[in-house]
C-alpha cells in the first residue's frame, strides 16, 4: 500500500502560501512528489513508476487536494497525462521515461491545425491551460488536420485530429495564467509557428488498444478523466469542511456560530454521502474494466453523471455555508478564501458543468 511519511506530508502543506504568492509548486513539492513518483502513479513499475491501481490513485489525488488544490490539481493532471505511456510506441516511451522527473503536460482541446508534408507534418496554434507547465518535460497537444489546404472531418462531422507530443525547448511560453483560484497550478499557455514534425511524434490514445496490456489503460480515458477530477474535488470540499470546523469549535470560533452548528454538520453528512457513492462507482467500474476489458455504456453514464452532480451539488453546498462565515472568508490572505477561489476556478472545467441548472 502506498503512504507518505507524515513529515514529507507536513513539508508539502507547509509550502502552500509559498506556492500560491509564486504561482507554481516550490522545489520542495517537487522534491516530494519526485521521491513519490506522484507524477508516475499510472506508469508501469518496470518503466519506473509505481504501478497503482485507479482506486489507490484517486485516494492519493484526494488527499493531496485536501492540503492544498493547486497541488492535487497539478499532480493530477501531470500523472493523467503521464497515463499516455500505455498508448505510445513501445521504443518511444523507454527512452522518455527514463527521465525521473519524466512530467507529461497538455491540452485536451483541439486548438491547433497541422498541416500534411512530405515529411511529416506542419504544425500552429495556440494551446492554453497547460497545467503545470514549469514542470513539463514532455507537451501533448491535439491538431486538426489539414491535407492539401483542406481541413478533414470524420463521418460524424466532427474534426479529424491527431495526438502530437513536443518538448518544451520547442514551443513558445505564453505566462497568462491569472485565475484567482489553482494559482500554483502555472496553467500557462503554448505557441506554436510553422513548426516541422515527424509522423511519429504523434500517437492515438485507443483504450480499446493499449500497447501495454494493463486494467488502467484499458479505462476510457473520458471517464478517468472524470473521476481523478472529481476526487480533486472530494479534496478540496474535504479541506473546506476542515476548515469550516474552526469556526464552530477551533481557532476561528466567534459565538455567532452557537445556534448555526447544524449548519457544520449538515454539510459534514452530505459530503460524507457523496464521498461514499464516488468511491462506490469508482470501485464497480474498476471491477468492470477487469472482468469485461471495457466499460459499458450504462457505467460511462453512471460515472458521468455522479462525477457532474458530486462536483455541482458540492460547490452549491460551500456558497450556501460561505454568507454565515463573515469577512474572513472574503479576505484574500486567509486560508478559507483560498480554499473557496480554488473550488470555484476547479468547478469551471468544463467537463464537469451539469447538464442543466437544476
Amino acid at each position: 500500500m502506498f503512504e507518505m511519511t507524515s513529515e514529507d506530508l507536513a513539508i508539502l502543506k507547509s509550502e502552500v502560501c509559498k506556492s500560491n504568492e509564486l504561482g507554481t509548486l516550490t522545489e520542495q513539492q517537487l522534491e516530494i512528489i519526485y521521491k513519490h513518483k506522484l507524477f508516475n502513479m499510472f506508469v508501469p513499475k518496470d518503466l519506473g513508476g509505481l504501478g497503482l491501481s485507479l482506486i489507490e490513485a484517486l485516494e492519493i489525488e484526494e488527499q493531496l487536494a485536501r492540503i492544498d488544490g493547486s497541488l492535487g490539481w497539478t499532480v493530477t493532471m501531470c500523472s493523467g497525462a503521464n497515463m499516455f505511456v500505455g498508448y505510445l510506441d513501445t521504443f518511444m516511451a523507454k527512452m522518455i521515461f527514463q527521465d525521473k522527473k519524466v512530467c507529461f503536460g497538455g491540452s485536451a482541446q483541439i486548438d491547433g491545425v497541422a498541416r500534411v508534408s512530405k515529411d511529416g507534418y506542419i504544425v500552429n496554434g495556440v494551446w492554453d491551460y497547460i497545467v503545470g507547465l514549469p514542470h513539463c518535460t514532455v507537451l501533448t497537444l491535439n491538431c486538426h488536420i489539414e491535407d492539401k489546404g483542406e481541413l478533414l472531418y470524420n463521418q460524424d462531422g466532427t474534426p479529424y485530429f491527431k495526438t502530437f507530443f513536443f518538448f518544451p525547448k520547442e514551443v513558445t511560453v505564453i505566462e497568462d495564467w491569472k485565475s484567482i483560484g489553482l494559482k500554483a497550478t502555472a496553467s500557462h499557455s503554448v505557441k506554436l509557428k510553422d513548426f516541422r514534425v515527424n509522423a511519429n511524434r504523434t500517437f492515438e490514445i485507443n483504450s480499446e488498444h493499449p500497447v501495454i496490456n494493463e486494467p488502467t489503460y484499458y479505462y476510457p480515458f473520458m471517464s478517468f478523466a472524470l473521476l481523478t477530477l472529481t476526487a480533486n474535488h472530494l479534496g478540496m470540499q474535504e479541506h473546506f469542511m476542515d476548515e469550516l470546523r474552526k469556526y464552530f469549535k477551533g481557532d476561528l470560533y466567534n459565538k455567532y456560530f452557537e445556534f448555526k452548528e447544524e449548519i457544520f454538520y449538515t454539510y459534514e453528512e452530505k459530503f460524507l454521502k457523496r464521498r461514499e457513492v464516488f468511491y462506490k462507482v469508482a470501485k464497480a467500474s474498476c471491477d468492470e474494466i477487469i472482468l469485461n476489458g471495457y466499460l459499458s455504456a450504462e457505467t460511462t453514464a453512471e460515472i458521468e453523471s455522479m462525477c457532474k452532480k458530486l462536483v455541482y451539488k458540492g460547490r452549491n453546498s460551500i456558497m450556501k455555508v460561505l454568507p454565515y462565515l463573515g469577512m474572513n472568508a472574503m479576505n484574500y490572505t486567509t486560508e478559507m478564501n483560498r480554499i473557496v477561489c480554488d473550488i470555484l476556478t476547479a468547478s469551471q472545467f468544463s467537463l464537469l458543468l451539469p447538464e442543466s441548472l437544476e
